[in-house]
């Protein structure tokens, strides 16, 4: 899944994530995760500010899932090379 802001800053996205969190925490489920590649500093800052947590640094994930999908850019709009992937977890219990 995929949380693309059509206009960011509206409060959507913590909408979504709020709900989802309050459903998981009803289920007993201990933590969410959420991954992200290395140049997006957009969802890097949502998510900590959500209290999400850094918990894994995949280096060079990007390069290897570029063999199998070549139309992945090799350089990101704001110029940071796309490398990695993160994982961030926030616990919910």
């Amino acid at each position: 899944m995929s949380l693309d802001a059509v206009q960011p800053g509206q409060g959507v996205g913590t909408a979504l994530i709020d709900a989802l969190t309050d459903r998981l925490r009803r289920q007993g489920v201990s933590a969410l995760w959420v991954m992200t590649t290395n140049d997006n500093l957009a969802a890097l800052r949502f998510y900590q500010r959500r209290g999400f947590e850094l918990r894994r640094l995949r280096p060079g994930a990007v390069d290897a899932a570029r063999l199998l999908k070549p139309s992945i850019p090799k350089i990101a709009e704001n110029g940071i090379p796309i490398r990695d992937e993160l994982d961030l977890c926030l616990r919910l219990l």
